[in-house]
């Protein structure tokens, strides 16, 4: 019986193969060029980096922040976002300590039941301290890098970190929710140096904007109520109410439908479809607009109005306070009844209208619920009659929830 041993050959023995220059790869680039065109295309879903810079400059110091966009005002973030930049200091020489730090803090204020400031971030770093033993000086450039936390806690309950928001309703009785961040810088420094122990803190405080995003988890439905209500009904959100009337009055109530899209979330930016419907007897619709001659009249819409109502809501020491806010105007119009009336007074029948309501320019902060603080938005229905009218107003509303984006904004944006 034999054994063959199989051995590598040795260094001496091998040769690299013959190999010849070749071009240079092709240069690549995201979007096609002409005469190309996309097989197939996954969009980015992570979030795109700004690349512009922040720069805030006080005497000798000077705080430089990156990835911004470079048309903020100020510094803005979004959830868990981490806050980069820079320090460039002067007169190193005297410098002792080099601290940032982040402060977060919600203020609440309501002439009915008191006051309450609570902290949501506290994140001190020192980024540099004199070493005696070293005998160093302080570098003239510092960097630093810190993450803003998503919850804070209060009495030992977590809550999500609320935006920047700012809300103020002055007067009696009043209302005030404030919510701020700021990054402060503070750089201590001997003032003498033959006398080490006088020294001076300089202080720079910047504020910077913290506005998570969001967006809606599915589009929202265009079409008319008429044209889709039988095939995707689930597309809808319907809230009824019954008209109620003054006292000793005998009268066949009037139903009001309000119809928003079932996703119930939207962004500042969208416009929201909606249908109004009112029903009863004609002799009931006759009495809630006793001066229209005619019921498909354009004048009827002076007594209905949908609007965006927002309200703001503190709980101070288990009292409870709020205000609401008009933030968007709805563009209204009649439509014809999906049958046509009936005759006699007795029938029932129908008032329909339909149309869109967004919000104002202005408004650029959604919803949220933290500790003692609550903003929440509503779409609201609301019907004034004339004052000869045996029916009293009514309000009919729908919760809804305001974001930042778009859904058809899924791939184009930034979502932190």
């Amino acid at each position: 019986m034999s054994t063959d041993i199989y051995s590598l050959p040795g260094p001496s023995t091998i040769s690299l193969p013959p190999y010849s220059k070749t071009a240079p790869p092709p240069h690549y680039s995201c979007e096609p060029i002409p005469g190309e065109r996309r097989v197939e295309h996954t969009p980015r879903s992570g979030p795109r980096i700004p690349n512009g810079t922040f720069i805030k400059k006080r005497g000798s110091l000077t705080v430089v922040l990156t990835e911004q966009q470079d048309d903020n005002p100020s510094p803005a973030y979004g959830r868990e976002a981490a806050i980069h930049g820079a320090l460039l200091l002067e007169k190193v020489d005297m410098i002792l300590s080099v601290d940032i730090k982040i402060e977060g803090r919600l203020d609440m204020m309501s002439s009915e039941c008191g006051a309450r400031s609570l902290v949501t971030v506290d994140d001190t770093q020192t980024l540099w301290t004199y070493d005696r033993t070293k005998n160093e000086p302080c570098p003239s450039s510092l960097s630093f890098s810190r993450t803003l936390p998503s919850m804070f806690k209060d009495s030992d309950k977590s809550y999500p970190l609320p935006p920047t928001y700012k809300a103020s309703f002055p007067g009696t009785p009043g209302l005030h929710v404030i919510s701020v961040y700021t990054l402060v810088v503070r750089v201590t420094s001997i003032r003498h140096p033959k006398f080490g122990f006088f020294a001076k803190t300089k202080t720079l405080r910047i504020p910077i904007t913290y506005a998570p995003r969001t967006r809606p988890n599915r589009p929202t439905l265009s079409i008319p109520l008429f044209h889709s209500v039988k095939s995707s009904p689930e597309e809808w959100m319907q809230s009824l109410t019954t008209m109620k009337t003054k006292s000793r009055v005998a009268m066949a109530p009037i139903e009001s439908n309000l119809f928003i899209p079932s996703v119930q979330i939207f962004s500042f930016s969208d416009i929201i479809p909606f249908h109004v419907q009112l029903s009863g007897p004609l002799s009931s619709l006759r009495q809630l607009f006793p001066h229209v001659p005619s019921l498909s009249s354009s004048h009827q819409q002076s007594s209905v109005t949908v609007t965006i109502l927002r309200q703001i809501a503190v709980t101070i020491r288990g009292t409870r306070a709020w205000r609401n806010a008009t933030i968007g105007e709805g563009k209204i119009r009649p439509v014809p009844p999906a049958s046509q009336p009936q005759a006699g007074n007795s029938q029932v029948e129908s008032l329909d209208w339909e149309g869109e309501v967004q919000c104002l320019p202005s408004v650029n902060v959604g919803g949220f619920s933290t500790a003692g603080a609550a903003v929440k938005d509503f779409i609201v229905l609301s019907l004034t009659p004339p004052t000869n009218s045996p029916f009293l107003p009514t309000i009919n509303s729908i919760p809804i929830r305001l974001v930042t984006d778009s859904w058809i904004d899924t791939h184009d944006r930034t979502y932190s």
